[in-house]
């Protein structure tokens, strides 16, 4: 009994690779007769009412009115923001002049004995 278990077993591995094969040849086959039709990227949509009457002006949403503390808060923040990407641009600029390369060796640190308890 055990030597049919085994023999079962032998076959199992390359009857899966087998059929692993041709799933494969048979996808690949299909694929090669029946290519994907292309799609057509440059094709845009009909203008309707709204987008064709609406321009992309800047329209202020609060005219005439005071601004609220949440949106004070957004305008420092983008402010301070800009401030940043001011500085930032001459910083890495500033970076790049710091000195020649280092050209000799660089000494690296010692290996010492693992303590023992």
């Amino acid at each position: 009994m055990g030597q049919t278990k085994m023999v079962s077993l032998r076959l199992a591995i390359p009857v899966m690779l087998v059929a692993a094969v041709v799933a494969a040849g048979f996808t690949y086959l299909v694929a090669l007769i029946a290519p994907p039709s292309p799609v057509d990227a440059d094709h845009r949509l009909p203008p309707t009412a709204s987008s064709s009457s609406v321009h992309n002006t800047a329209v202020p949403m609060r005219i005439g009115r005071p601004t609220n503390d949440e949106e004070k808060a957004v305008a420092a923040f983008q402010r301070a923001a800009d401030e940043i990407l001011k500085r930032a641009a001459s910083l890495q600029a500033s970076v790049a002049t710091g000195g020649p390369p280092i050209s000799g060796k660089v000494p690296l640190p010692k290996r010492r004995p693992l303590p023992r308890p």
